[in-house]
């Protein structure tokens, strides 16, 4: 009975991924969740059902419009197996505390969708990090981190970018990130606490530098602009769903 309901999770969270891909592309175009029907985005041909079964039906057409031949983005497979694995490792991992699983859907949502947009549109929407932020805060009147931990994370998250933007305009007299970057760690902040901002600062940090030096060498360019709230997302995403405490692993292997 287990394997079956944990079936069920996971194909309900691929379900949940294919409208996350709508979320995503739509939003930063300015078209409605509802209307018109899910259409290939170069020839406009309103797409069939049996053509828009998450995961199934791009394996089926091999990535490619049916109608045009389009390349299919492969944010849309891996947007939809990510929240399929997401919603399948809160259930493990919550089950047994239905809030907390709840909150942990309205968290990694927000975070998977944010970080495709900034992905592919440079972009962080007010749409999702003001309201991701006061639903942070109104969680933890009911559960950890609780209501102090939570108002002080999404002030200082907010506050602590603010700075380094400051710092960094102020020394190179370039913009090293946007607003947009400081309301989505003030909404980690107020999901997960004060004491996991650093941690996750760190995390998005370090796979930045790491994914953007491999670009470069791969490129060969010099300059490179990445998304950084991609990589808060995944870094927040991972410590929060793995339950990762990297201070306490770090000290563990440098004692």
């Amino acid at each position: 009975m287990e394997v079956i309901v944990k079936i069920f999770v996971f194909l309900f969270g691929l379900v949940w991924g294919s409208f996350l891909n709508v979320v995503i592309y739509r939003v930063p175009e300015g078209i409605s969740l509802l209307k018109p029907r899910s259409f290939c985005p170069v020839c406009g041909h309103k797409i069939k059902w049996y053509d828009n079964i998450p995961l199934f039906s791009y394996l089926v057409l091999r990535g490619k419009c049916r109608y045009c031949g389009a390349k299919i983005p492969l944010r849309y497979p891996l947007v939809e197996l990510w929240t399929g694995l997401t919603f399948l490792l809160l259930w493990t991992n919550f089950h047994p505390q239905p809030l907390e699983m709840f909150r942990g859907f309205v968290f990694t949502s927000l975070l998977i969708i944010l970080a495709g947009i900034d992905a592919s549109k440079m972009l962080l929407p007010d749409i999702f990090t003001i309201p991701g932020t006061l639903s942070g805060i109104i969680f933890s009147l009911f559960l950890p981190p609780g209501l102090k931990s939570s108002l002080l994370g999404a002030a200082v998250g907010y506050a602590s970018l603010w700075i380094f933007y400051k710092g960094f305009l102020l020394i190179t007299g370039k913009e090293g990130m946007g607003f947009g970057d400081f309301k989505m760690f003030a909404m980690v902040g107020a999901f997960m606490g004060i004491q996991h901002l650093l941690p996750v600062l760190l995390l998005a940090s370090v796979a930045g530098v790491f994914v953007g030096i491999g670009i470069m060498v791969i490129k060969r360019k010099k300059d490179l602009v990445l998304p950084f709230g991609t990589f808060l997302a995944l870094a927040s995403w991972a410590i929060y769903v793995f339950k990762l405490d990297l201070i306490r692993l770090s000290l563990k292997f440098t004692l």
